[in-house]
């Protein structure tokens, strides 16, 4: 491999490619434009801050460019684009720049594997460029898996949340779910019809966690219904002075849950202390 090409850094690294130019120089700003098609959706976030960065510290990172195939005068960022914002902010004038020769579909990988990198993208703006790679340019997932260094599984599974619909997508960011695995599951509750009852049990606290969030678009959710409030003369009685008193109970069936019905608050926190401690034995997974 050259030396030019050895100067290229981590992503030069995944496509060991000596067709990459990797010259570093400054380019003046005026030269510079944003990509319009880059996998960041909001370009702007924390840009004042990194403004004060550079004000202090100088660039630590050149920006990555492409020559723009429109116009071989002008170049097309890659990567950097909060650092180019932060620099014109400043007044800067030029900036120094990595420059890749490399075609649109080249450089839009590039652009996802450097936000990957930098942790850059959320799991929207994740799903959406990986989901933008496998339609414009037919990847299958297994494709998309091996060239970013993950499974063939986490890649269906991030690619499901691109096809949430416009309306969960929004709820979903109303109420801040922004963990990835998550943001599965609700696509994977959305896909069953179930999407609005998944969002209504988050809201309420009853899904806290990935695990809650799986069990219930397997259908394993167990709800326990007693009494608000236990009599005060049978707090303190043990269950088995309370045996031949109990009335017993009823198993009504719902559309993705188990209720156990009883009048007797006794019996109901022993079948409550019974699936705390039995469920999880004989079904580790849920």
């Amino acid at each position: 491999m050259s030396s030019k090409s050895k100067r290229l850094g981590s992503l030069a690294d995944v496509f060991k490619s000596e067709s990459l130019d990797g010259t570093m120089r400054k380019i003046r700003m005026d030269r510079i434009q944003p990509s319009t098609n880059q996998p960041r959706q909001d370009r702007t976030k924390g840009v004042s801050e990194l403004a004060e960065s550079l004000k202090k510290e100088g660039l630590l990172q050149p920006i990555v460019v492409a020559k723009d195939e429109k116009d071989e005068d002008k170049y097309r960022i890659i990567a950097g684009e909060r650092r180019y914002h932060a620099a014109t902010s400043l007044g800067w004038m030029e900036i120094e720049c990595k420059i890749f020769d490399r075609n649109e579909k080249e450089i839009y990988k590039l652009a996802i594997i450097e936000n990957l990198q930098r942790e850059d993208l959320s799991p929207f703006e994740e799903a959406d460029a990986l989901n933008h790679l496998k339609l414009e340019y037919k990847y299958t997932d297994s494709e998309l898996a091996d060239m970013f260094g993950k499974s063939r599984s986490y890649m269906t599974e991030i690619l499901s949340i691109a096809n949430l619909s416009p309306k969960a997508v929004k709820a979903c960011r109303e109420l801040e779910i922004d963990n990835k695995n998550l943001l599965v599951q609700a696509a994977q509750a959305e896909k069953k019809g179930n999407l609005p009852e998944f969002l209504e049990r988050i809201k309420a606290g009853e899904l806290k966690t990935v695990k809650d969030a799986k069990n219930f678009n397997k259908g394993l959710t167990i709800e326990v219904e007693a009494p608000k409030k236990i009599p005060a003369n049978e707090q303190t009685l043990p269950y088995e002075q309370k045996s031949s008193q109990i009335s017993g109970f009823r198993i009504q069936k719902k559309a993705d849950s188990v209720n156990i019905l009883s009048d007797d608050p006794i019996l109901l926190m022993e079948i409550y202390k019974f699936i705390k401690k039995e469920i999880p034995k004989k079904f580790p997974n849920t």
